[in-house]
């Protein structure tokens, strides 16, 4: 097993991969500047082509429609409760954008433990390697429950309107798994990956099963970070519907997917509507998982995950607004999209869809101290 360098928690932004992008994006900004000055003709073409968007953006009547997932999602699809939801969502959440990782960033805020905070608990529910669990506890100094069954997705996950990951995907047994496992120095004792030194407990199985024993036997203890990454509606709303009673004023969740329209999101909005939870957003950023990536030991294969990241954000599912020239979701993103969504989704090799919030009033759950 390779050495693992420990962190030092407050140092947990983690986004080289981002910053070698938006290097990329600088020198190919800065090449068109040299071609345009030798070729003023190059200018003038790029100064058409300018006009012409913006003209295709006066005149676009999809404005607002779409979310900035890949803008994937016509919101009209859904009722007027929820798309009103989603609308005022994306208009808070515009004022919350991070350049880093949201579950980190919030981690990394907690207090640390006290004798008046020390029973509180932070959850991790869908873990993969456990790399996410590891780094929150790296952040926090705090011990953290990580749950998954490590044999991937326990149900179908439908993202929105692109693609079906079927049950199993994720699993510890796939070989990109596999691979990471071994380039992160992760070694696994009967299916559950090493804690490595860290404040950590890993919880194996499915949260259906495992998550109200695990609370039951901790009666009293209040959820402080909440991490949902379990991707699919059904898990997610299940995830919340057994932490109610835990929740408190106070209590910090952050939805790893949260812009997919049919999964987590819908989730939340089903889950404070019913209980009429008072709550308000506080960060917009990027997922959880290119921290795999800046975990991987050795320096050079580091820097050839982050060189295939890059790849796969502009080629793949992940860059689909910069490549994808004759896909519909292409001209909903640059022709719909606000300048400033524009801006933050093509600032990250990878998705920003992670979006943390903080309960402000239980409503119908009851009243707790914070």
């Amino acid at each position: 097993m390779g050495v693992i360098e420990r962190i030092d928690r407050r140092a947990v932004d983690r986004t080289t991969v981002h910053r070698i992008w938006r290097a990329i994006l600088i020198v190919v900004a800065l090449c068109v500047a040299v071609a345009c000055f030798f070729a003023p003709v190059l200018l003038a073409v790029i100064g058409i082509l300018l006009v012409l968007l913006i003209c295709a953006r006066v005149l676009y009547r999809g404005r607002g429609r779409y979310i900035p997932h890949l803008y994937a999602r016509d919101i009209s699809i859904y009722d007027q409760d929820y798309q009103a939801f989603i609308e005022n969502s994306l208009s808070d959440l515009r004022s919350c954008k991070i350049s880093g990782h949201t579950l980190l960033r919030e981690a990394a805020r907690l207090p640390d433990p006290s004798p008046e905070n020390s029973d509180e608990l932070l959850l991790d529910l869908g873990v993969w390697l456990g790399w996410s669990t590891r780094l929150v506890s790296d952040a926090s100094n705090r011990t953290v429950y990580g749950f998954d069954t490590f044999e991937g997705l326990v149900e179908d996950w439908q993202i929105d309107d692109q693609m079906l990951l079927k049950k199993g995907t994720f699993s510890l047994s796939d070989p990109v798994a596999q691979r990471f496992i071994r380039d992160t120095g992760v070694t696994l004792h009967d299916g559950v990956p090493d804690v490595l030194g860290r404040k950590v407990q890993y919880v194996k199985g499915s949260t259906y099963d495992t998550l109200a024993p695990f609370l039951a036997a901790r009666p009293g203890a209040a959820i402080k970070l909440f991490h949902m990454d379990l991707d699919t509606y059904e898990s997610c709303l299940h995830g919340l519907e057994t932490c109610k009673d835990r929740f408190v004023v106070g209590s910090i969740l952050v939805f790893d997917e949260y812009l997919v329209t049919n999964g987590e999101m819908l989730a939340f909005f089903e889950f404070q509507k019913r209980y009429g939870l008072d709550w308000r957003y506080r960060a917009w950023g990027l997922e959880v998982g290119e921290m795999n990536v800046e975990m991987v030991t050795s320096r050079w294969k580091r820097m050839l995950y982050y060189l295939a990241s890059i790849v796969v954000y502009c080629g793949g599912t992940t860059g689909l607004y910069t490549w994808a020239f004759f896909e519909r979701r292409f001209w909903r993103f640059w022709l719909g999209a606000p300048v400033g969504d524009i801006a933050f989704m093509l600032g990250a090799a990878g998705e920003r869809k992670s979006v943390s919030l903080e309960i402000t009033g239980l409503g119908k759950l009851g009243s707790r101290p914070a």
